[in-house]
């Protein structure tokens, strides 16, 4: 059995990071796509080390360095539990995986432990980058005993498995109630971006100290931190006060409740893997069908039907590139709420709503385009796409449409609720409207000209292609990238917000006139499935 779960375990990861196809392809254009993107992951990697180490920094200064494992490990189990919630119905409970597997000679049980495994070690890398820069913040700066590193080590090695479980139970259950509706795929989608609010929102729940409570001092901040981070998520304080303290009950503790709830659920999951399975790639056949009268459509209407249709057949794909608008739904509405003179003063920087806000609100969809995946999406179909009778300037606008009707209606909500509770005069209402406008038309365009250059036509889950794929990360780059320049720019030229406004929306709209310029009469036949 151990040996089944290897070669099942090998077989999804290779799968999974594309290892095959870069080492058995003969194409030198892909294996020189794979090498840029090792190279922008350890970017990245080098970007959120940065950032994890700073933070523990900021910790350790201000007299709470023995809080840095708390919110390194609350922080790790966060974004573990919101990237493997969308993930975990479809890894796990893939029917059409595990028909394949099922008919080889393996049990069964070795599938359902190799399917965890896989996502139990890409979450490990996920913690192992969080994790090691703030321990070697923490520990340079408080010099800690032998016991840290030894809990440490122990603690990175279990961190994700709680997490990991929950999501799994949660993207089951969420399945499972979408799976006895007609409209599964419409059910799950509401239920999943309904958890994801609950979630966002309960991490942001950390920041609600008011300005009385940071005016007070150092101790009762901890305390409030404390609190709230117990209230939230009470393993990260088991961790703290083992990895601090070397309380080894605390560690105990968190490795029962992590290794305990995961072997509870792997044992009961094993009983009823198929049953779930079937259950959840069940499909009702309808044989009432009749002929209606044909209507004749417009080509822009008919592809963006079609896009609409193949959007919404994809929880996956809906949660996942809708979390960047429900993001700018809760800023506006946060900023709307609480004010714009309380958020100035939770940030410790004046004026930094006014300024920066603009530029958040439309960075915040450019990150998560439905088009930087929407090309990939079409799969081993993409063939057929190709024999229409349609321009390539028509098959992008139908996606590029598609992402801008998907956008308008949390656009439309964000920007109501801040002009109604900031009351801003007729140019910094003019500003807050277009410069989210055009951060939106520029993600949409860009999403597709990124997807051009890192296509994914074969893939056997949707999730390889909306969650792992080169599109995907390159426009979380390019979002981040888009909003830091502007955003330092405003802070050096105070006196000059409304220039950098102008400049910021004119560069954006260049930038997609000019995407828009190349090959706007060609057919579709330039692209290819290689």
């Amino acid at each position: 059995m151990t040996r089944q779960i290897r070669l099942l375990t090998k077989l999804s990861l290779y799968g999974m990071f594309g290892l095959n196809e870069f080492r058995h392809t003969k194409d030198g254009k892909k294996k020189l796509r794979y090498c840029l993107m090792g190279v922008l992951w350890v970017l990245l990697i080098l970007m959120l080390a940065g950032y994890v180490g700073l933070t523990s920094y900021g910790l350790v200064v201000i007299g709470m360095g023995y809080f840095v494992p708390a919110v390194l490990g609350m922080l790790v189990s966060l974004v573990t539990f919101f990237f493997t919630i969308a993930k975990a119905g479809p890894v796990l409970f893939d029917q059409r995986a595990y028909e394949r597997q099922v008919a080889l000679p393996v049990e069964a049980k070795s599938i359902i432990v190799s399917r965890f495994l896989s996502m139990y070690l890409t979450d490990l890398l996920l913690g192992l980058v969080v994790m090691l820069p703030g321990m070697a913040v923490y520990s340079a700066m408080e010099r800690p005993g032998f016991g840290f590193y030894l809990y440490g080590a122990v603690v990175i090695l279990f961190l994700p498995l709680l997490p990991l479980t929950a999501a799994s139970v949660v993207g089951a259950v969420i399945a499972g109630i979408a799976g006895r509706w007609k409209r599964k795929n419409l059910v799950s989608i509401l239920l999943t971006m309904i958890f994801v609010c609950v979630v966002l929102v309960g991490s942001m729940s950390l920041g609600g100290l008011d300005e009385s409570q940071l005016g007070a001092m150092m101790e009762e901040i901890a305390g409030q931190l404390e609190r709230q981070i117990g209230r939230l998520y009470p393993p990260a304080i088991w961790i703290s006060r083992a990895m601090v303290y070397g309380q080894v009950a605390w560690l105990f503790m968190f490795l029962g409740v992590s290794l305990g709830s995961f072997l509870i659920f792997l044992e009961i999951l094993g009983h009823f893997y198929s049953k779930v399975c079937q259950m959840l790639g069940a499909r009702e056949a309808r044989g009432n069908y009749q002929m209606q009268r044909l209507k004749a459509k417009s080509v822009m209407r008919s592809l963006v039907e079609r896009e609409w249709r193949r959007y919404f057949a994809s929880s996956v794909y809906v949660v996942n590139t809708l979390t960047g608008e429900l993001m700018m739904v809760l800023l506006a509405l946060g900023v709307a709420l609480a004010g714009r003179d309380t958020v100035d003063r939770l940030l410790g920087l004046p004026g930094a709503v006014d300024r920066t806000l603009p530029v958040l609100l439309g960075a915040l969809p450019v990150m998560m385009p439905l088009t930087a995946c929407s090309l990939s999406m079409e799969g081993k179909n993409w063939w057929m796409t190709q024999t229409l009778p349609v321009t390539r300037r028509a098959l992008i606008w139908s996606k590029v449409n598609l992402q801008l009707i998907v956008a308008l209606p949390f656009y439309l909500v964000s920007e109501v609720a801040l002009l109604i509770a900031l009351g801003p005069n007729l140019l910094e209402a003019v500003c807050l409207l277009v410069v989210p406008a055009t951060y939106i038309l520029f993600g949409a365009r860009a999403g597709i000209a990124v997807n051009e250059k890192f296509p994914v036509f074969e893939w056997d889950s949707e999730a390889k292609v909306v969650k792992q794929g080169a599109s995907a990360f390159l426009m979380m780059v390019i979002g981040l990238a888009t909003a830091a320049v502007p955003i330092i720019a405003l802070f050096i030229l105070e006196e000059m917000t409304v220039l950098v406004y102008g400049v910021t929306a004119g560069l954006l709209l260049l930038l997609t006139w000019l995407m828009d310029l190349k090959g706007r009469n060609k057919l579709c036949a330039p692209y290819r499935l290689d």
